[in-house]
């Protein structure tokens, strides 16, 4: 059942990440989108491998003097109907522009501007002011200051340091906190420039063709005219998408995308996908055609279903592993290592990764656990800590993990294991999230939550506390080792659908608390050992009848008899805990009741002599069956009967209490006999 129910999961959880795997390309392919004269009215792009083949990439923006990339969009500056700051979303996958935005109307005169990855923030020359503004919040602009040198053009390198080309002819390095230029030498060409942010080359355009420039000197080289089929074009301004559609490219045995900070990669796959063996090193560092990478993320999916990996190394470099990164690479052993840099951990990250079999470590950095994070990665035995960063934790993220205890950072601020519980406690609503073979549940926690304890193998007994009120859905479910009684306390209201599903290894008494008013669907199906079941509640739960479950609490549960209190029997015949063939419910019921006087019953049953060791004779008007059950509610007894009297001979049962219940034409009566 617990594989049948992994198979339902990885449906749901992995529908939109699932992905073919394959080598990915390793063409290095540099976008560049500029305008070309004012009388196109077009963006067009264009590759460093073919200057002679521009395309278009819009044919919506008009009258545009300058424009960035930042964050996705396509910033421009245009003079329809005076000078606005505009915004447009960037199709890199259809090479499209959108239709512009305007996020600023009625700004001066812009010259050029550029995007600082550094700080975020794009910078603007406009009547020889140097200023800047956060693409969340364009219209709060800051001003630097004068630019001494009256500027025109400007380009932002990855570090942050800006050049600049001032209108007298001189190239320079511009001082973005007060607007001072540093001039590196003359410049005698008008010339649009921007950094390549993957390359780190300085590029300009003018009167149609490409140049590239040392930003060290200012001296610069043509490249080629931009044509296509042999049409040249006159651009105005030159910008760089080196976010929108990323370098790919392999090194080794791995597959990588350059990120959009043009620093950075991720790592996408294995070349050999699938098929992949041996163990997996993920480096801190790549260098590809001179050029080298911090890696800082595993993608979505990147080695899902690479079952044959043995090993896996993650380096200090990483900060993001992403949804279903290594899901199902069920041959990874020994331990797994999370290291200090990474912050955020992915949904099904690590997905019956169930071979490890050494300790989880979880650095200090992380502050997200997606849901499904580690589950079912059952080999990991250790001790789980959990540092005091992380302040989410996704549902199920370490379902089936046997861990031995668990400790959380006491400057956690959203979870805790207070009095050394071994669990992980939800600090603001008193809810155990995720419990381990030793936890022991303190009395100030109030509910436990859903799959809290699931599939904890090496779990042999459990205690509830009477604080409980809530027994989350599959709280103990798949727990086959649980033995004994099992005690609901009072306290408890709510029982969840499956909260105790699969538990065959209970076998004493099933306790069931006078609080309890709802007990979910499967929360005590197959639970096929326990060999009595007590109800103190005067009013019988309601039983879960969720839309395709069928009211299926108690399906192949141990016992079919069912000792409820005095009175209440007929309220709990007459619900759905009653099936006549005790297959999902039970098909009798006893009366727990006061204690039998040793002659008269109340309502003219008597029953003497009481305490006996032999004959006891029984008395009632209208006699129509007598049944007897011993204390563990299995019936010892059952006969039907026609008078007013009916004797029983005890002295064939072993001492102990046993109830008689006595059926009339009239009423229903249990009266407990002790056995001496």
């Amino acid at each position: 059942m617990k594989k049948y129910l992994h198979l339902v999961l990885l449906l749901f959880t992995f529908a939109g990440f699932a992905k073919a795997q394959g080598p990915a390309s390793t063409a290095n392919w540099f976008g560049y989108i500029l305008p070309p004269s004012p009388a196109e009215n077009k963006y067009i792009s264009f590759t460093m491998q073919d200057l002679g083949s521009v395309s278009v990439a819009s044919d919506a923006l008009s009258a545009v003097n300058t424009a960035t990339f930042a964050n996705g969009y396509v910033w421009s500056v245009n003079n329809d109907n005076g000078y606005n700051i505009c915004r447009s979303s960037f199709d890199a996958a259809n090479n499209q522009i959108g239709m512009p935005e305007v996020m600023v109307a009625g700004v001066s005169y812009v010259n050029d501007m550029a995007y600082n990855p550094v700080d975020g923030l794009i910078y603007i020359i406009t009547n020889e002011h140097l200023k800047s503004f956060d693409p969340a919040n364009p219209s709060n602009m800051q001003d630097h200051g004068a630019i001494e040198h009256d500027g025109f053009n400007l380009a932002i390198n990855t570090d942050g340091n800006a050049y600049m080309i001032s209108s007298w002819g001189e190239f320079g390095l511009l001082n973005l906190s007060n607007a001072q230029l540093t001039v590196i030498g003359p410049f005698d060409l008008p010339i649009k420039m921007a950094f390549d942010m993957v390359t780190g080359e300085l590029f300009g355009v003018h009167y149609g063709n490409l140049y590239q420039l040392d930003p060290n000197t200012g001296a610069y080289t043509v490249l080629g005219a931009l044509q296509d089929g042999g049409t040249g074009y006159d651009p105005t301004c030159l910008f760089m998408t080196y976010g929108s559609n990323p370098t790919e490219f392999t090194v080794g045995d791995l597959n990588y995308r350059v990120n959009s900070d043009g620093v950075s990669v991720t790592v996408t796959g294995h070349v050999d996908g699938y098929n992949a063996t041996g163990p997996l090193v993920i480096p801190e560092s790549v260098s590809y055609d001179g050029h080298n990478y911090a890696v800082t993320t595993i993608g979505n999916s990147a080695f899902l279903y690479c079952f044959y990996l043995t090993s896996l190394t993650l380096p200090n470099s990483l900060t993001t592993i992403e949804e279903g990164a290594f899901a199902y690479c069920s041959g990874f052993t020994g331990d797994l290592v999370i290291p200090n840099s990474v912050v955020t951990i992915g949904a099904s990250a690590f997905f019956t990764c169930y071979a490890f079999n050494g300790d989880l470590v979880i650095g200090n950095a992380v502050t997200t656990i997606g849901e499904y994070a580690f589950d079912d990665c059952t080999g990991m035995h250790g001790v789980l800590n959990i540092p005091s960063n992380v302040t989410s934790i996704g549902i199920d993220a370490f379902r089936y993990c046997a861990f031995s205890g668990i400790n959380v950072d006491a400057a956690n601020p959203v979870f805790d294991s207070r009095d050394n519980c071994n669990a992980i406690i939800r600090t603001s609503t008193n809810e155990l999230v995720t419990g381990c073979v030793n936890t022991v549940i303190p009395t100030s926690v109030t509910s436990i939550g859903e799959n809290a304890f699931c599939g904890l193998d090496g779990l042999t007994s459990i205690d509830i506390p009477n604080s409980i009120t809530s027994i989350g859905a599959g709280a103990f479910s798949f727990c086959f080792h649980l033995t004994g009684d099992l005690t609901i306390p009072n306290s408890v209201e709510t029982i969840g659908a499956g909260a105790f599903f699969q538990c065959e290894g209970f076998d004493g008494t099933l306790t069931i608390g006078e609080s309890v008013r709802y007990i979910g669907d499967y929360a005590f199906r197959q639970c096929s050992h326990f060999s009595r079941a007590v109800s103190l509640a005067n009013t019988p739960p309601e039983l879960g009848n969720e839309p395709g479950w069928g009211c299926v609490v108690f399906q192949q549960f141990g016992v079919q008899v069912l000792t409820v209190p005095y009175g209440c029997a007929d309220a709990y015949r007459n619900s759905n805990w009653y099936d006549e063939l005790g297959l999902n419910g039970f098909y009798d019921f006893i009366e727990a009741g006061p204690t039998a006087v040793s002659e008269v019953e109340n309502d003219g049953f008597v029953v003497y002599p009481n305490p006996t060791n032999g004959i006891t004779k029984i008395e009632a008007e209208n006699i129509q069956s007598i049944s007897i059950f011993n204390m563990l509610g299995a019936k010892v007894f059952e006969s039907p009967a026609s008078g007013n009297a009916f004797e029983y001979d005890f002295s064939q049962q072993a001492v102990g209490t046993y109830l008689i219940k006595v059926e009339t034409a009239k009423a229903i009566k249990t009266i407990r006999v002790t056995v001496k």
